[in-house]
C-alpha cells in the first residue's frame, strides 16, 4: 500500500522516502476527560480510608462494616461516600480539638500550680 507521499509524488518509492508517521501528542483538553474519574476515585478512596481509621463508636447511622460496603458498592455512582461523609462521619466540633490542644508547661495552669505545692514544700 502507498503512502500518501508516495501517491502524490511516485518517484520517491524509489528513493526509498517514506513519509513520517503522523502522531498526536496529548493536550491538555483531551487529558481533561481523564479529570472527572481521578477526582471520583479520589473521593472513594478518602472515604473509604477515612471510615476504616475512624473508631467504631464514633460512626453514625449504621454500624462500621456497613458503611465499608456503602462504600465501595456505591462508590462509582458517588451515593456512598457521599453519604458516608454527609450522615456516617462523626462531627468534627471545635471543643473536641480543644481538648486535644497541647499547651506549654509555662501557660499550664495545672504545672503552675503544682510549681508553687511544689515551692511551698520547701
Amino acid at each position: 500500500m502507498r503512502s500518501s507521499i508516495e501517491h502524490a509524488l511516485p518517484w520517491t518509492r524509489h528513493w526509498g522516502c517514506r513519509a513520517a508517521p503522523q502522531h498526536r501528542t496529548p493536550g491538555a483538553a483531551s487529558m481533561l476527560r481523564y479529570l472527572p474519574f481521578l477526582l471520583i476515585l479520589a473521593l472513594w478512596i478518602y472515604a473509604f480510608v477515612d471510615c476504616l481509621n475512624t473508631p467504631e463508636n464514633e460512626v453514625r447511622g449504621l454500624p462500621k462494616i456497613a458503611w465499608v460496603f456503602v462504600i465501595l458498592l456505591f462508590g462509582e455512582v458517588l451515593v456512598g461516600p457521599v453519604a458516608w461523609l454527609t450522615a456516617g462521619r462523626p462531627r468534627r466540633t471545635p471543643a473536641r480539638a480543644a481538648e486535644r490542644q497541647w499547651v506549654a508547661p509555662d501557660d499550664n495552669p495545672d504545672f503552675l500550680r503544682s510549681l508553687d505545692k511544689d515551692r511551698d514544700k520547701d
